[in-house]
């Protein structure tokens, strides 16, 4: 006859291996023949880790389970052990789900690593905190397949027609730039997706789940939940490799070739304020890929004070939070571009800021591998990241001013009356003062601008390598885009239609003083015409309003004007703005009404915005 010790140890242990699926166990007694219940703490769950010999380790001690879906049962506060239901000691030191032994870091050459050793049954563990778990089920995928998923599997990429009404809403006129932008945006998309390896591309159609679970997790960080500790078996690893390219013979021996798309980079030239740099903030605001707008004026040659030209992609990195895979799909605007031109004529070995800038820019255009500093370091310290370029569209911009003289002289042409100069120097301080020289007050605005768009519509390579741009750099912008300027029609609608116009802007200051702005349609002409004398574009009118509206926003504030009015005469200085007040009131009334106005003041300027 068995003990009744016996029977209730054997049960205890039986029940402790497949693991406690309740919270209540049966404790036999000696002293009497029945059975008293005990009710444990719900929270105390053992479980065989058997199956796994990986396993999550959070920072406050209790772990988390990766092979099984059920790891959310964990073992509390990393010191209740499968052999006992009590507590121990230790709670701040990490102890091994296992066997219970204290864990210890493994030693690297970093100092605070992540990772920790039993050295009891030699079993590795992760330790993740709170944040970190949460960050890393819903961390976004790194790799290339998954970041095309993110841009064609959710939704298609938007046509050109659609990106082109976009840039209309923002953008007056220039409408043959805008196609074009639309058009290398759409090949953009087109190109990354053509471009990925087949495999991929069927993981990327096949693949549909909207997280990473633990699993998978740990799979990316290279442990496998299963079989060994270190990492990956050599079957995961094989099965998990992408598809190698055909290299040698093979490729001799292949008869179907895949097509492989090669990027055009967009060169966009035309007169200050005709709205390039525009065109590229408005269309930095509707695609999925990372864009980034870098200005040229500080890019210096490698080794001398500014900054690098890896710094370009260094904004491009940033934009797509260092991601490197997204990274390699975006687009670079490079604004100022004709102001490292090269400058003939400098006694120096080296021109750093013009030519030494574009020799550097070549193998960065055309695509290569570039060794980006990573986040919140320096250069000199040797943590880099590898960037490949070849993927990323290059679109540049840039005034250049002067280049429809030396498009007049190529073609042999009188400008406006004045003959061209048969001594005029090379580079573009040679043109841009030849171009200075050569116009003249007396001449007709309108008759000089339609003639420098003619000529820039017959602009070739050569045009811009007798200004300054080494024949390299030509070569790798293979399309080139004019843009028209703007004339008196165009500003005229700039001033009133887009969807951040210049006269809605001061409208909306009037308004937060309970105040009307209205602006006649001569007004609005004679502020174009005024604007297109000055030869500074767009950017003209805001200097034009500010000279106008500098009184009526003096006066305004704190006043009975309840509406201003501009009309032609007052554009042309012959008058003052009219200035129509509100009904005399009480002194009492207009004492409680200035109180009232400061106490609600931030609610109109809400109201204005609205």
């Amino acid at each position: 006859m068995s003990c009744p010790c016996t029977s209730a140890a054997r049960l205890f242990l039986n029940t402790a291996h497949r693991g406690l699926s309740c919270s209540r166990i049966q404790l036999f007694s000696l002293s009497r023949r029945g059975s008293r219940e005990t009710h444990l703490h719900p929270r105390v769950c053992v479980r065989s880790f058997s199956e796994t010999a990986v396993c999550y380790a959070a920072k406050d001690g209790s772990t988390k389970d990766s092979g099984n879906d059920s790891g959310k049962k964990s073992v509390g506060d990393g010191k209740r052990m499968s052999g006992s239901g009590g507590s121990g000691k230790g709670g701040g030191q990490l102890r091994c789900p296992k066997c219970g032994d204290p864990c210890t870091h493994v030693e690297t050459f970093v100092s605070s690593t992540r990772f920790v050793k039993c050295e009891k049954c030699h079993h590795f563990f992760v330790v993740l905190s709170e944040t970190d778990s949460k960050k890393g089920l819903n961390k976004e995928p790194e790799s290339a397949a998954e970041a095309v998923k993110l841009a064609f599997a959710q939704k298609p990429p938007p046509p050109p027609k659609k990106i082109y009404a976009y840039l209309d809403k923002y953008v007056v006129g220039q409408s043959y730039a805008k196609k074009v932008l639309a058009v290398a945006v759409y090949n953009h998309y087109k190109r990354i997706y053509n471009n990925i390896p087949a495999g991929s591309r069927q993981q990327v159609e096949v693949e549909k789940q909207p997280s990473l679970t633990p699993r998978e997790l740990l799979q990316i960080a290279g442990i496998s939940p299963h079989g060994n500790a270190l990492g990956a078996t050599m079957q995961q690893q094989a099965s998990q490799q992408p598809p190698q390219e055909k290299r040698g013979g093979e490729v001799l021996d292949s008869t179907h070739s895949d097509i492989k798309l090669e990027k055009s980079n967009i060169i966009l030239l035309g007169p200050t304020g005709s709205g390039k740099t525009l065109l590229a903030q408005t269309l930095a605001r509707c695609l999925d890929v990372p864009f980034a707008i870098c200005d040229c004026t500080t890019l210096t040659q490698a080794g001398y004070v500014g900054e690098d030209i890896e710094s370009v992609i260094a904004k491009l990195l940033q934009d797509a939070n260092y991601s490197v895979e997204k990274a390699q799909q975006g687009i670079v605007f490079l604004d100022e571009v004709d102001k490292i031109g090269s400058v003939p004529g400098i006694h120096q070995l080296r021109d750093v800021g013009g030519e030494g800038v574009q020799q550097g820019l070549l193998k960065l255009l055309e695509g290569t591998i570039v060794n980006v500093p990573e986040k919140n370091s320096r250069k000199l310290r040797g943590e880099t990241v590898q960037v490949d370029t070849t993927n990323i569209l290059f679109v540049a911009s840039g005034a250049f001013n002067g280049l429809d003289r030396i498009i007049s002289r190529r073609k042999n042409e009188k400008y406006l009356g004045f003959g061209t100069p048969s001594n005029m120097g090379k580079g573009r301080r040679a043109a841009a003062a030849a171009d200075l020289a050569n116009s003249s007050g007396e001449t007709d605005a309108v008759a000089e601008i339609e003639e420098k768009d003619r000529l820039l519509k017959h602009v070739e390579a050569r045009d811009l390598i007798e200004f300054g741009m080494i024949p390299e750099f030509v070569g790798r912008l293979p399309v080139v885009v004019p843009l028209h300027s703007l004339d008196e029609d165009t500003l005229v609608r700039i001033l009133t239609e887009p969807r951040n116009a210049v006269v809605p802007q001061y409208q909306a200051l009037f308004s937060m003083d309970k105040c009307e702005l209205n602006v006649s349609q001569d007004a609005l002409r004679a502020i174009a015409r005024m604007a297109l004398e000055r030869k500074t574009g767009a950017r003209g009118l805001r200097s034009i309003m500010e000279k106008l509206l500098l009184e009526p926003m003096f006066e305004v504030p704190h006043s009975d004007i309840v509406a201003v009015e501009l009309d032609k005469e007052v554009v042309q200085g012959k008058s003052q703005p009219r200035y129509i007040r509100a009904p005399a009131k009480d002194a009492a009334e207009e004492e409680y009404d200035s109180g009232i106005e400061e106490e609600n003041w931030p609610r109109q300027a809400d109201a204005a915005n609205n």
